[in-house]
């Protein structure tokens, strides 16, 4: 991750994360849609903490708020749920430091006192009783078809879960085609374990190379940028190191004289 929007969106994320109420407030929702006092309830925290946590996970588009109608008649109860997807993962050791962000699709949930309950059933996903607005069209086309052979058998058993009206059914397939997810998702986080311990040790020579062939700071920092990352955009170099793009320029210029 090289960008300076994406540096700033991790900031933002980190900052909004580093408290475990808002992390608990957010796994609550990962599960279920939910309301401040019933929050407030499992989460042994007082309602009035429980909305200043959640306005800032709104002000910061963690999650998005709207108003359910009371089927008593009474005044109606704001309800939470998720808006992004994030995955966040930052690797550091003697020799290594990277960090990276991925942003998935938003969910598409109605914030107006529309009746949800409205929409017609080809287009609406129920759960427990309630609409969210996110349609089976737009849950299976969050997985384009795939060119590797293992992706796309992934694709296809969700999306004839999806397809399946019988909920116990669906349930059961839903089910098996997590645990073999899980199992994937498994071999592939121990192989990049072991990756990233063969990527450590070479890095440990990188930096041992770098340091003996340069003494100046900045030229060793645009070295490792290069060598490491390959980065060779002078625009991106100089804001990551918070430097004069001409310092840049022709720092950058002379170390690919070494790689011609």
């Amino acid at each position: 991750m090289t960008g300076d929007e994406d540096l700033l969106e991790l900031d933002k994320i980190l900052a909004v994360l580093e408290n475990p109420i808002r992390r608990k407030i957010l796994q609550k929702l990962s599960r279920e849609m939910n309301y401040p006092l019933q929050l407030s309830k499992e989460l042994n925290v007082s309602q009035q903490a429980i909305m200043k946590h959640l306005k800032v996970l709104e002000d910061n588009d963690f999650v998005i708020s709207y108003d359910e109608r009371s089927d008593k008649g009474g005044a109606p109860r704001k309800i939470y749920v998720p808006r992004k997807r994030y995955c966040v993962r930052i690797d550091i050791g003697p020799n290594t430091y990277n960090e990276e962000i991925y942003s998935f699709m938003e969910y598409d949930i109605r914030k107006d006192d529309r009746d949800l309950r409205g929409l017609s059933n080809d287009t609406a996903v129920e759960f427990d009783g309630r609409v969210t607005g996110e349609m089976k069209s737009e849950i299976a086309g969050a997985l384009p078809a795939f060119t590797d052979p293992m992706l796309e058998s992934f694709r296809m058993k969700l999306e004839k879960a999806l397809n399946i009206d019988d909920n116990r059914e669906k349930l059961k397939l839903l089910k098996d085609l997590i645990l073999e997810l899980n199992s994937d998702i498994d071999k592939i986080e121990s192989r990049r374990k072991c990756l990233l311990a063969i990527r450590e040790r070479a890095f440990e020579d990188v930096n041992q190379i770098i340091s003996r062939i340069s003494n100046n700071y900045l030229e060793r920092e645009i070295f490792s940028l290069y060598v490491k990352n390959r980065v060779i955009d002078v625009d991106t170099i100089s804001n990551i190191l918070d430097t004069r793009t001409r310092y840049v320029d022709e720092i950058l210029e002379k170390i690919l004289e070494q790689f011609k």
